[in-house]
């Protein structure tokens, strides 16, 4: 996704549910990654609309906790430390491995051939080494399953954890082996699930997502660990120096 991705070229009557979409796939996609401080007059440039359905849109963002406003109203991209995407992953493990289970006991061939497209298409990416395209086709993975579930509870929530961990998704996919061993987790969770297994399906779900939840914590740790480290060694350079 690019900078002109954003704009919003027709006027349609509700713009402020496609400036939401728009800035939502954005963050989401790691255009705007977390910590970057978002400026409304240069949002309402990138998207072609008002101030007012930029701010109602941020309104929304906020609400999903995708953004912080802070002193002076700095808006900046939240920043998911890695206690919240432990308990993220580990809500995402209880609501997903449900909705797989649901899929698979309610969707019709046409969604399961449509799942098992998407699962070889990801193998495809995967062996170009394309993380970006990657994680987005990973999201239409989980996107579709949750469709499926026939369940507007389940799917509401879990979409709104999913956009919290896209950017995350891709990073934690640059770790070492990491993008293999997901791929051989999808692949039992597909056969699972062509296999109409629920509770099998289940089980791949919750291993494949726990699986990701220590790759991406263990990460995000080691991130955070290497910060605090830096904070004293800034304070002792600034100090030689004043002295």
């Amino acid at each position: 996704m690019e900078y002109q991705d954003l704009r919003i070229v027709e006027n349609p009557t509700l713009v402020r549910e496609h400036a939401l979409d728009k800035l939502r796939n954005a963050i989401s996609r790691g255009l705007y990654p977390p910590g970057m401080r978002l400026v409304e007059r240069e949002l309402c440039e990138a998207l072609g609309v008002s101030r007012t359905s930029v701010r109602e849109a941020l309104r929304q963002l906020q609400a999903e906790n995708l953004i912080e406003v802070g002193k002076r109203r700095n808006i900046t991209v939240a920043v998911v430390s890695s206690k919240d995407a432990e308990d993220i992953y580990l809500m995402r493990e209880m609501l997903e491995s449900l909705a797989v289970q649901r899929f698979v006991a309610l969707a019709d061939e046409n969604a399961i051939k449509k799942l098992v497209r998407i699962h070889k298409d990801l193998r495809k990416v995967l062996n170009k080494g394309d993380v970006r395209e990657l994680a987005i086709m990973a999201g239409e993975f989980y996107e579709t399953i949750l469709h499926g579930s026939g369940s507007k509870v389940i799917a509401d929530m879990a979409r709104q954890l999913l956009t919290r961990v896209n950017y995350l998704r891709m990073r934690s996919m640059a770790e070492p082996h990491r993008l293999e061993d997901g791929m051989h987790e999808w692949d039992t969770l597909i056969e699972a699930i062509v296999e109409r297994n629920p509770e099998a399906a289940a089980k791949a779900m919750a291993a494949h997502l726990s699986n990701a939840r220590k790759a991406i914590v263990a990460k995000l740790q080691h991130e955070e660990e290497q910060a605090a480290a830096a904070v004293p060694e800034r304070a002792a350079v600034s100090s030689r120096r004043s002295g």
